[in-house]
């Protein structure tokens, strides 16, 4: 989701949060790894780099945590802004670029990117999920819902909607951050302060009803933990929220002006260290596993 720091300045106040889990906090201030502008999303490779996207621009950007550098990875052709990412395969990338949903794919040593196809008929396309080793899961934000994409053939259709995808209010944006685990998606709506899940099939399709977590805190990107948490941006509370699955109580765990995205590192080196996506650039904070 965009930076909401001068945007919400401009809109009328949000509706009084309603009735949720009281948030618990142990909250620090994370570290600034590299400084960039308004990053929107962000993917960590195996090999401890991370990929970060902004949404007004067409490069995805390489940043190395161990050096505190960072550089542009590939220029995406086609593409004015990116948005949302994931690993489909090995050192192979979804992300979204405005309607596209380009591949990118750094197997051969440097990133190739190429569009794979357009959801034309998309409103927003904003958080994207990985589901199998050849299918993500794409939300629309202004239409409220998620479709199927098979990143090999270009295939797509919708998997999912709900009410609870649905926009609301003065800004046409509904479903924001949404990831998909063990046969459950989950996801959030930035403008109704909301976190759900809901139990899916093979083909992405709804099994049962969706479950709220809480309709309280406002809720961008979200990312897994190693200790099978989950840990969700609150974009304009400036934080890191860890969620317990089996609980859904949200506690405050890291501080990070306009936060939208996070991701686990995965070497040893830093396996328990969170990086996070804001406003001024990539942050990092050591989580209590």
């Amino acid at each position: 989701m965009l930076q909401l720091t001068s945007l919400l300045g401009a809109l009328p106040l949000l509706a009084p949060l309603v009735a949720g889990a009281a948030i618990e906090s142990r909250q620090t201030a994370a570290t600034q790894v590299v400084k960039l502008t308004s990053i929107e999303n962000l993917a960590v490779r195996s090999n401890g780099q991370i990929l970060a996207t902004n949404m007004n621009s067409a490069n995805l950007y390489l940043v190395d945590p161990f050096e505190k550098k960072s550089s542009t990875a590939v220029a995406v052709t086609g593409a004015s802004g990116l948005s949302g990412i994931g690993e489909v395969t090995p050192d192979v990338f979804a992300v979204i670029g405005g309607k596209g949903i380009y591949k990118v794919d750094f197997t051969g040593g440097s990133a190739k990117a190429s569009l794979i196809k357009e959801i034309k008929e998309a409103s927003n396309l904003n958080g994207l999920a990985s589901f199998t080793n050849d299918t993500v899961l794409v939300a629309d934000a202004g239409k409220g819902s998620v479709y199927r994409f098979n990143v090999n053939t270009g295939d797509y259709s919708v998997a999912l909607s709900d009410p609870t995808m649905a926009p609301s209010g003065g800004i046409p944006f509904g479903i924001d951050g949404i990831k998909y685990k063990d046969g459950v998606v989950w996801y959030t709506n930035i403008f109704k302060n909301s976190f759900h899940k809901v139990p899916v099939d093979a083909t992405g399709k709804a099994t049962g009803a969706v479950t709220t977590l809480w309709t309280n805190l406002m809720g961008d990107d979200l990312c897994f933990g190693p200790n099978g948490k989950i840990y969700v941006a609150t974009n304009g509370k400036n934080s890191v929220v860890e969620v317990d699955p089996a609980v859904g109580k949200p506690t405050a765990v890291a501080t990070v002006t306009g936060s939208t995205s996070c991701g686990f590192g995965r070497t040893d080196k830093d396996k328990d260290v969170i990086y996070v996506g804001g406003g001024q650039g990539i942050f990092s904070a050591t989580i209590k596993l």
